[in-house]
């Protein structure tokens, strides 16, 4: 059975990967000469971060693409394939990358930090995500599949296109879609340098292992300057990671490491019931970009929003939210 698709349309440019010339994005990016497409094929942490901008910022309704679902707001659809399309000076509105086996979040965009050294915006909002090796942009040279304006079966005035049912133009035009998206080549998602903060695919174990320990010992170091003695039960299934004892506190540590500059992570069921159950003395610790050097840890304490649970930065402005599942799937907001 063949994936959904869904169709973006998005401003123009050459690389989309960071703040550069962007061109026939709408109103927003005519005013204001940006927009926050112009990162959507920057390959990090072996992910790319797809937006478009929606209106009334309402995001992409999963009913639309799977009207049997009960959604509720921020829930996720993965197996999405993505067309993105702009409309190219001087030639024309194209395909010009997509998105295979993309997942979708509903009614919602997802909040990730942007590297100040490249440039990049503070908050970089998205509202998909896929692996980068999934992530296809292409040459400017091979931009030359034609999506009609206003025409019969073709995507009209929303930035967002979502296929109707029994049309059959709309049902030809997937099809050819669906036939360069499973036969092209194009370049893969740009990487944000020649170090692991941009490396694609899925990471080995050994991988993880070097991102794990980097993490550990950054959140070791920062607690024993801070005066705490710190033991590991990283093996002891306890629920957290490492204790730290000053006096009479003992704080529960969980810590988490990520290879690029996104926050997003998995809980154990064990691990998010501990966090529920120890919650004053209940620390997440947060290590981006764990491979290039980075000691900028971020402490994070559970806290109820709305009466949901979710994650408050303890050192500045910042939360995380959960969504539930089994356990529970993290990311920034």
């Amino acid at each position: 059975m063949a994936n959904p698709l869904i169709v973006f349309r998005v401003g123009y440019m050459e690389s989309y990967d960071g703040i550069g010339e962007i061109t026939s994005g709408g109103s927003y990016v005519d005013k204001n000469g940006n927009g926050g497409e112009m990162w959507n094929f920057r390959a990090e942490g072996g992910r790319c971060y797809g937006y478009v901008m929606t209106l009334h910022f309402a995001g992409v309704d999963l009913s639309r693409i799977a009207p049997d679902e009960n959604w509720k707001k921020n829930d996720e659809l993965a197996g999405v394939d993505i067309v993105f399309i702009a409309r190219r000076p001087d030639v024309g509105q194209v395909v010009i990358g997509w998105y295979r086996d993309a997942t979708v979040f509903h009614k919602a965009y997802r909040k990730r930090r942007g590297r100040e050294k490249m440039g990049d915006w503070d908050d970089l909002n998205y509202l998909c995500e896929v692996d980068a090796e999934q992530g296809v942009l292409l040459p400017e040279d091979q931009r030359t599949f034609p999506v009609l304006h206003g025409e019969k079966g073709y995507p009209g005035q929303s930035n967002v296109w979502y296929p109707p049912i029994d049309n059959p133009d709309a049902a030809r035009f997937v099809a050819k879609l669906r036939k360069l998206i499973g036969g092209a080549t194009g370049v893969p998602a740009k990487p944000t340098n020649g170090k692991p903060g941009g490396w694609r695919g899925a990471p080995g174990e050994d991988l993880i292992a070097k991102i794990e320990q980097a993490a550990v010992v950054a959140t070791k170091t920062h607690f024993k300057k801070q005066g705490y003695e710190v033991d590991s039960f990283e093996q002891d299934n306890r629920g957290w990671d490492l204790e730290a004892r000053k006096d009479d506190q003992r704080l529960l540590i969980e810590v988490k490491g990520h290879i690029g500059n996104a926050i997003q992570f998995e809980l154990t069921p064990n691990e998010y019931s501990k966090l529920q159950e120890n919650s004053p003395n209940y620390r997440i610790c947060v290590l981006r970009n764990a491979l290039l050097g980075n000691t900028d840890l971020e402490i994070y304490a559970p806290k109820k929003f709305g009466g949901e649970w979710g994650l408050k930065r303890l050192d500045k402005p910042g939360k995380i939210r959960f969504v539930e599942k089994i356990a529970a799937r993290a990311f920034e907001s």
